[in-house]
């Protein structure tokens, strides 16, 4: 308290001193403190955006006491976190400021989602290992995970409409830390609540009619097995970053057109790019299917595509994931395109600048 004091007393005189020197000039409406000897015209820009572009959920795999100690102390936080009960929720950081809550992470080409989203936690513990129950190190048919509560549904739908309706966040930009940060982390898990989240227009969901349409298309135009190269492009468009280490996305690009489609280079050629070939152009992804059931590339790292595989299982079929199965190729893409055809406006380009 006697901090404030003391900064709002020398506020006062810094005040009071330029206006003494103001000549008796109007005082200006501008937001800064500035010298006066120059005047302030306001002139608005079109050129500007806001700072969140994306909505990231997490859980906190802590009791929530315990949450909440971690989150305040810094070192990382959250804009949000809901408890385990009840119609409160904790206001950790204002929006307007960054939180500490995706780490390294990467979406749609872009890194570092700290900068440019909101972080919301929910008390939960995630999952216990069924063998070893004191450890969180299990394979995946060991997990048994924990769901969230009916207060915490209700809040997370209800939050998670609030923020998207005040940023306009695009539905393919409102993911999970999993999405974010493939193979480094397993939040918000199966059981969050993304279909009831869509029903109420937050984030991307497909139903099993959708689904089944596309796959219907991949059968009549898609020869052949679908390759590891086609899913691994597919969810490399859809925003996970599961690409090799060591090639940036131009390289992956560049690579995907020169040697895919040579014929992009054609001077009547419409199309110049891989990633300007429209998602309904099943013959194109056919020529790329082909390539990748005959030749090996390392454009993109299995292990994260595998770990890509699994988010984008959580997130978008998570029955399928909980069935502890391996799913089908086919299936997997066609949820894919059933995605990126049903929520067009950001298919093609990152969430935000």
């Amino acid at each position: 308290m006697k901090k404030s004091v003391f900064l709002f007393s020398v506020m006062s005189i810094f005040v009071a001193s330029c206006g003494k020197n103001s000549n008796n000039k109007q005082e200006s409406t501008s937001d800064f403190l500035v010298d006066r000897k120059y005047e302030i015209i306001d002139a608005p820009s079109k050129g500007l955006n806001d700072r969140i572009s994306s909505l990231v959920f997490h859980y906190t795999a802590l009791s929530q006491e315990k949450s909440l100690e971690v989150l305040k102390k810094g070192g990382v936080s959250a804009h949000w976190l809901i408890p385990e009960s009840g119609n409160s929720i904790y206001k950790l950081v204002a929006e307007d400021k960054r939180s500490y809550h995706a780490g390294i992470s990467s979406w749609k080409r872009r890194t570092d989602l700290n900068d440019t989203s909101v972080g919301v936690e929910i008390v939960g513990l995630g999952y216990k290992c069924k063998n070893n129950p004191q450890s969180d190190q299990c394979p995946k048919v060991e997990k048994i995970w924990f769901q969230f509560t009916d207060d915490q549904i209700k809040m997370i739908v209800n939050l998670g409409k609030d923020i998207q309706q005040r940023y306009k966040i695009d539905p393919l930009c409102i993911v999970g830390h999993s999405d974010i940060a493939i193979g480094r982390k397993l939040d918000p898990g199966p059981y969050f609540p993304w279909k009831k989240l869509a029903e109420k227009g937050v984030g991307a969901w497909v139903t099993e009619q959708e689904i089944e349409k596309q796959l219907n298309l991949i059968q009549a135009n898609i020869s052949g097995n679908i390759s590891d190269l086609t899913i691994q492009s597919r969810l490399y468009e859809l925003g996970y970053d599961n690409r090799n280490p060591n090639f940036t996305n131009k390289y992956i690009e560049n690579k995907l057109t020169i040697h895919i489609y040579p014929e992009f280079n054609l001077p009547n050629s419409k199309i110049k790019s891989w990633k300007n070939i429209p998602f309904t152009r099943l013959d194109l992804l056919d020529i790329l299917n082909n390539y990748g059931n005959n030749y090996t590339t390392a454009w993109f790292d299995t292990t994260l595509s595998n770990n890509a595989i699994d988010a984008f299982l959580m997130h978008f079929l998570p029955e399928d994931y909980l069935s502890n199965k391996k799913i089908d190729n086919k299936r997997i893409l066609a949820t894919i395109q059933a995605l990126l055809i049903k929520y067009p406006n950001r298919a093609k380009s990152s969430c935000g600048y």
